[in-house]
């Protein structure tokens, strides 16, 4: 490597620590929180390698990403989807799924932004389709709130394609916002609509973990996530991180 590639590269990434900003890490939940990158910011959060086990199927997650983009005061867009590679060959080679585009608003500043009560946020976008489900519309409210000892976010979600509808409820619970290391938890419930029967496409879990704050823009997650759905029981390990940088 010559002397001018080092001082490219040097400059290259003293810029990327001058832009990056504090980054709030909300890998490895299914929900989020009331929070909102600020406008010319971009938050990625990656899932390079994961494993999932439903019933008697096996996943390897590669990659899983959610890109956060502040467009705006008080908005963001947010690109998101993951893909599951069969560990049986007898299945698909792969599998895109969750994959949406929404936009995320604040409606009311709460603890989160500094201020006091209840940070409110509404999220709304579009299901793209994958292999079992066409186009779909997607509305969430999102409800946070910072304590001393913990934060809460409640995250109530509702998913309508063209002949069913999904409705879903999580709870996040995280240590204190000044750890290092913080703890963390979520309990979820969800339920498609398209059969009569209550208990068919009802489905609960539960995931524990952690968060690291490695730096101000950067943190790394762990999850273990535990759950039922349609008599299947769900297993898997979510591991990734999340970085925040300024665009401009």
């Amino acid at each position: 490597m010559t002397i001018q590639r080092r001082h490219l590269y040097g400059a290259a990434g003293l810029a990327v620590i001058c832009w990056a900003r504090l980054c709030a890490a909300y890998r490895p939940f299914d929900g989020t929180d009331a929070e909102l990158a600020e406008p010319g910011e971009v938050e990625l959060e990656l899932g390079p390698a994961g494993y999932r086990r439903q019933g008697s199927s096996q996943f390897v997650v590669a990659p899983a990403l959610v890109a956060n983009y502040g467009f705006a005061p008080g908005f963001e867009a947010v690109l998101e989807g993951r893909q599951d590679i069969p560990i049986s060959a007898t299945t698909h080679l792969w599998q895109v799924q969750d994959a949406a585009l929404s936009v995320k608003a604040l409606l009311r500043r709460g603890s989160l932004q500094g201020c006091t009560g209840v940070s409110v946020a509404l999220e709304a976008g579009i299901l793209l389709p994958g292999l079992e489900d066409g186009l779909g519309t997607h509305i969430g409210s999102i409800f946070s709130v910072r304590l001393p000892a913990l934060s809460l976010h409640l995250n109530l979600g509702n998913d309508l394609y063209s002949a069913r509808y999904e409705a879903s409820a999580s709870l996040i619970l995280e240590g204190p916002a000044s750890w290092r290391l913080r703890p963390v938890a979520e309990m979820l419930v969800e339920r498609d609509f398209g059969s009569s029967v209550f208990s068919h496409g009802l489905g609960e879990s539960a995931l524990l973990g952690g968060i690291v704050r490695w730096s101000d823009p950067l943190a790394f997650d762990l999850g273990l996530r535990y759950g039922r759905a349609d008599g299947q029981s769900q297993e898997e390990v979510r591991a990734g991180l999340t970085w925040a940088f300024g665009l401009w």
